[in-house]
């Protein structure tokens, strides 16, 4: 009894990296050895796949925070960069138009 509580332990500790078929046979040997019920084992199946895809989701999460935090430290020209400087590059031609129209209405 005191393995198989090891192994679960186990188990939740690193489960995002488990496949599921590892996680069902380990529940089966847990079933066959008497050490939980069949019913247990479901719910322990059903239990570890939701926290696996929490565990998986969480870890995902805090990758793509640590790759933002790294771009967001270097000099890195981001999109976000490119469709501002886009923008002002848009708004001063349309001001170097209108200059221009006043300059030929001017000196007609």
């Amino acid at each position: 009894m005191r393995e198989s509580v090891r192994k679960i332990g186990l188990i939740g500790a690193g489960l995002w990296a488990i496949t599921e078929d590892k996680i069902n046979e380990l529940v089966k040997e847990l079933v066959d050895k008497g050490d939980i019920s069949k019913e247990e084992g479901k719910k322990a199946i059903q239990d570890m796949l939701e926290e696996r895809k929490k565990q998986k989701l969480d870890l995902e999460k805090k990758i793509s925070e640590k790759i933002q935090e790294s771009i967001s430290k270097t000099d890195a020209f981001t999109k976000k960069d490119m469709h501002e400087l886009e923008s002002r590059i848009e708004t001063l031609e349309e001001e170097i138009q209108r200059i221009k129209n006043k300059e030929k209405m001017f000196f007609k």
